[in-house]
């Protein structure tokens, strides 16, 4: 009949807009869905980007280094070594020079001063507080042995270096002839040093050889 026409036309214009309306929504809930999926994945980079730099704030350590030893002994050498990996070419230092680099989570701050005689006067206004102290001796210089145990032991005795932890460098072991590590010890008289814990390791700062064991040791003194 012309009623039971009318109805199933009216059914299946119904059908078919519904099929349309279902076929427009679709992408918008998978946009839907991919929007929420970046908008989740940004929070969560955020919030790692935040965590890192709070563990940075909270797990980063800070090490104050004293720099010394006597003029041409290759402190500031071996400074330009620890702070970019391998020497350039220097000048002595007159007076101080300073560098700030990172190694590992341990900020560090190196002062280099001065060698030469008119300047070790200031070694102990450094020295006094600072986290450690690197004392360069040229190794290939033996007649200059005995000024370096000199001017060493100034410190150790006016307490300016105290139990402030000691490294004494050899520096230039790629020049031969070179004093070794008990020559060394001996003519220092490092023996003798009970206040201070100090250690001794061979180096050329200009071959970058031991480096990685002085930056291991120095890491070691972080606090």
């Amino acid at each position: 009949t012309n009623e039971q026409r009318h109805y199933f036309l009216t059914a299946l214009r119904k059908r078919r807009r519904g099929q349309r309306q279902r076929a427009r929504n679709a992408p918008r809930r998978k946009k839907s869905r991919t929007l929420v999926v970046k908008f989740f994945q940004g929070g969560i980079n955020i919030m790692g980007q935040v965590l890192q730099k709070l563990l940075e704030v909270f797990w980063t350590k800070k090490l104050d280094i004293v720099v010394i030893g006597l003029e041409n002994s290759g402190k500031t050498t071996l400074l330009s070594v620890l702070a970019h990996g391998e020497p350039v070419e220097t000048v002595p230092t007159i007076g101080l020079n300073v560098k700030v680099f990172k190694k590992g989570n341990v900020n560090m701050k190196c002062w280099d001063i001065g060698g030469q005689q008119q300047y070790r006067s200031e070694w102990s206004r450094y020295t006094r507080g600072c986290d450690a102290v690197l004392y360069v001796v040229d190794a290939a210089a033996p007649q200059k042995m005995a000024t370096a145990k000199k001017e060493l032991h100034k410190l150790l005795d006016d307490g300016s270096i105290g139990s402030t932890p000691l490294l004494v460098l050899a520096n230039k072991i790629d020049i031969q002839p070179h004093v070794g590590e008990a020559e060394l010890i001996e003519r220092l008289q490092l023996n003798y040093v009970v206040e201070t814990p100090w250690m001794v390791l061979p180096i050329s700062a200009l071959h970058v050889t031991n480096i990685d064991q002085v930056v291991e040791w120095l890491t070691s003194q972080s606090k």
